[in-house]
This record gives C-alpha cells, structure tokens and sequence, in this order.
C-alpha cells in the first residue's frame, strides 16, 4: 500500500504534530457543565493501547466486531484496528437481534466489543470487562480509565479467514441483501485509504475546522468524517443518535458548536431546512457541506442553498459502499437553475463505463448502466464469491489493459464534457433516507410472519426522505395481523428505515398470464 494513503500513520502524524489539540469535542454532561475533549495525544495513546490488545488476541484473517454506540470510545476502537492491522466491523447496536446474529455469523469475530449501555442487547454474547484481554491485567493509566468506563467485550473462538486475510482489509460494512441476508462489502486499507487521501486533497480540513459527525457508524459516509478530520488536525464533534432523529435539534447542534463542514444524506438535510430554524438564523460558520447517499431533489436542494452562507461550498458525491465516492459535482447557481444534479465527473483515478443491456459500451450521450474501476473498488463480499462474480466484471478499457470494474446496477447517461447524470435504477434497490435497502430483503422479512402468504413492497417518492417503501400483503390463518401490528413486528426484524412507512391488507394480488405477481398493477389505499 502507498504510504501515502496510510490512515493509521497519518492520524499518528497529526497527533505527535498537535498532541493538545482536541481531537474529539466533548458531550455536555448532563447538568450542563462543560467536559473536556479529548486531545489528539490521548487519544493516539488511547489507540496505541487498544491497538496492542487488539493485536495480542487475534490472529491472521480475524477481523472484530464493534457494537458501540456513537462515542469517543467508538472512534478509539476504529483507530485501534487501522493501527493493528486489524479489520473491524461495525454493528449497529439497535439493530433488531435477527440481523446483528447474522452479520456475527457470516463475518465471525474475534472480539466483539459492546457498550455497557447495549449490552442486554446480546443475549448470546459472554460480554466481559476489558480485562479479560489482558489476563486480568488493568489497563493502565488514564487512558485504560477513559477505555474501560463504557466498553464491555466478548472474546470468540474464530477460526479466521483466508479471504479476510489475503485482501489487506480496514473494514466491512453490512448492506441490505436482495435473499433477506445482510452482505459484507469489504474495503481493504488501499480502499479507505485511497478515499481519504483524495477527500483531504479535494475538501480540505485544518486544524480550525469543527466537522460535524452525523451520519451512523456502520454507514460510510463517517469515513470522511472520522479519517480525514482526524488526519487533518481538524475537532471531530458526534452527534448523537437521539439528536440527529430531531431536525430542530440537529439544527441546534449544528449552530451552537460552530460547525464548519457537515456530511450528510439530503433527507436529513431536508428536514433540516424545512423543520428548525435554519431558514431564520442559518449556519454561519458552515463552509463546506458535502451530501450523498440519494438523490437531492432541486426545489428542495434550492431552499436549503438559499438558507446558508454565499461562501458555503455545496458537493454532490456519489458512489456506492462497494466504491466509497466515485464521482462528484459542485452545486452553482447554473445546475440550480435545472431539473435534476448530475453527480458530476469521475475522481481521479477512477474509470467509468456505461454498458448497454447488450454488454456493448455506449455512446457517450446514451443511456447505460455505470461500471466502475479504480483504487476504491470493493475486493468483493465477505463469505460470498457467487455475488462478488455477479457484481465484478473484468473488462478492456480503450488502451487494451484489463480492469476490474463494479456493476452499480445504476444507469446513467454523460454529456460532451463527460458529465454523469442519474438516470435510475432497473432492479429491486432503492435508497430510503440515505440509506440503500433490497426491496426483496424487506419482502423476505415480511414473508417470515407465519400469517403472511404474500407480500410486495414498493418505493413511493417522497419530498422530504426520497423515497418510502409501501408494503401490500395477503395474510393467512387465524388471527392475521392488522398494519399496525405487523409493522410492530417487522421493527423487531429489520432495521427502523427498512420498515414500510404505509401497509396495505389485501384478500389477492393482481397476478400477470404466468401467474407471477403483476407488481406494477399492485395498488391500494395505504394502511
């Protein structure tokens, strides 16, 4: 790997650089007085200490599990892994106990470390003090203090694995999964690294930027947030999860800690600008805002540009977890004058292709599905090589070489100047509050009700969060669920942004000549 795009070393840097500098704002307590930050040197020693433990009990092809909430601690243990060499994956800790037992399953880790908060959220886990890494031994010093106040770890008997180890991962993050299984896309340190390298070149921070971390962190969009503020001498402030679920307390997080450079999904954003007092007070200090995730409508995008700073740079990224930011676009006054963003032209050093239904390229004005190959592509799906054939594709570029490029299974089209817009998708993924969702995942889920005989789920624009998924279900058997209920239930099974906004009971399902359900006949008044 290029020193250069070497995460763990560059955070050292900054840290032996600025070791008083803060690195991690603190959280008001909850009498309001005032905590202190975290330093740069504590927590590069902090890291440093995680990091030895972490390393003295795993071996190669072992990754670990974090199910921390969002928390300084959380950031340490990311740090700890880059720095062991160590690939981590995070779990959301409130993600229904179903899901978080199959991405253990499939990624099986070593460790697991939760928060002592969530830790009767896993039941099956044997959570323990962080002694039990040592031997017994305390973690020394002030730092053992700060790391063993709000973490609790299980260690596991994994076997490792020979795909984990022979790809040089940093991470694997779990998507939604057409079958109903979570998929982990892996991003080895080349990947990450590669990213941050070209994020801190392209929106650079300095040490007196305030970067707001907004989005969960088993998202990608923290990568941004998290390695290049951290890299760059920058303070990291985290918003908690209660806080971003409230655009009137996001809002207020945002002005009353200075925040200089915000990253976030556009539904948030959007809620945002129509539900606090952003349009009345702005965001003064905001210079940077970076958004992606899902398409940001225009009229919506317009109120929100309209309510910040003239000098607050605006950037369109776009890019699926299995590439990280693959194109991008600043948004002028000209391109909000139009219908629709473009998401722009490629980084540097990332080639795009647009494919035909026939496999043939297109022209550069026609419409066809988006390759990518470059240094951010995903290695492929951990525990999962049919899907990972399905998704690679080795190719011949025009100079004659052979790439791996990645089927994003969205379709696009370019302009004379090699400009990229959207054009869609053509299969079952949707985006759902910045969030990419398998209609067919949530689909299985319902099905998994034992009174229900079918289900169809679609995607419903929606002004503020993109796009709402509406359920229409036939039940069976005695006593079937009413919406609510099943709803209620379905929250226990998939994450909250996977649950249909609306569900519709219905005796049968319109159904084509073949016997398949006719889903673009499926309607209904919604339940």
């Amino acid at each position: 790997m290029n020193p250069a795009h070497d995460i763990a070393r560059r955070f050292t840097e900054a840290a032996r650089h600025s070791p008083d500098a803060v690195a991690i704002a603190p959280a008001a307590a909850p009498d309001g007085t005032a905590r202190p930050g975290l330093t740069y040197g504590r927590c590069l020693d902090l890291a440093a200490e995680a990091a030895e433990a972490i390393a003295a009990n795993t071996g190669s092809g072992q990754c670990v599990g974090l199910s921390v909430r969002k928390s300084p601690q959380a950031i340490v243990l990311m740090l700890a892994c880059l720095i062991a060499r160590v690939p981590y994956v995070p779990i959301d800790p409130h993600a229904p106990l179903p899901r978080r037992r199959r991405i253990v399953a499939d990624a099986d880790p070593a460790l697991l470390f939760a928060s002592t908060g969530t830790a009767a959220n896993w039941p099956d886990e044997p959570l323990g003090p962080l002694t039990d890494l040592t031997g017994g031994r305390a973690w020394s010093g002030p730092a053992g203090d700060l790391l063993g106040g709000d973490l609790l770890v299980s260690r596991r008997d994994a076997p490792g694995s020979a795909e984990i180890a022979a790809n040089g991962l940093a991470y694997v993050l779990y998507t939604s999964g057409s079958t109903g299984v979570p998929k982990g896309v892996m991003i080895s340190a080349a990947n990450a690294g590669y990213f941050v390298d070209w994020a801190a070149g392209a929106f650079p921070l300095d040490p007196g930027d305030r970067v707001a971390q907004h989005a969960p962190l088993h998202f990608d969009l923290p990568v941004y947030d998290v390695f290049v503020a951290l890299t760059s001498g920058a303070t990291l402030h985290l918003m908690d999860e209660r806080t971003v679920m409230f655009p009137a307390a996001s809002y207020r997080f945002l002005r009353e800690n200075g925040i200089t450079s915000l990253y976030a999904v556009p539904s948030a954003l959007n809620a945002i600008a129509r539900r606090s007092g952003l349009a009345q007070e702005g965001l003064p200090r905001l210079r940077r805002l970076l958004y992606a995730g899902e398409e940001f409508h225009v009229p919506q995008l317009r109120t929100l540009v309209a309510a910040l700073p003239e000098d607050t740079r605006v950037t369109n990224l776009y890019g699926p977890v299995e590439t990280n930011v693959v194109t991008w676009a600043d948004v002028t006054p000209e391109l909000l004058a139009g219908n629709r963003m473009p998401i722009g032209l490629p980084v540097p050093g990332t080639r795009v292709r647009l494919l035909g239904d026939d496999g043939v390229p297109r022209s550069a004005s026609a419409e066809g599905e988006l390759l990518v190959a470059g240094p951010s592509v995903t290695p492929g799906y951990l525990n999962d090589p049919e899907r990972t054939a399905q998704a690679l594709v080795t190719l011949r570029d025009e100079e004659g070489a052979e790439r791996v490029h990645y089927r994003t299974g969205d379709f696009a089209s370019a302009d004379g100047s090699g400009v990229l817009r959207f054009q869609g998708r053509r299969d079952g993924m949707v985006k759902t509050r910045g969030f990419r969702v398998e209609v067919g995942e949530v689909e299985a889920a319902i099905l998994a009700h034992p009174r229900v005989a079918q289900a169809v789920v679609r995607p419903v624009p929606h002004p503020e969060h993109g796009t709402l998924l509406d359920a229409h279900v036939v039940t069976a058997g005695a006593d079937p669920p009413d919406p609510p209920a099943l709803r209620h239930w379905l929250a226990g099974q998939v994450p909250a942004y996977m649950v249909p906004a609306t569900v519709t009971i219905h005796e049968e399902l319109p159904v084509t000549s073949t016997g398949k359900i006719a889903r673009s006949a499926v309607g209904g008044a919604a339940g």
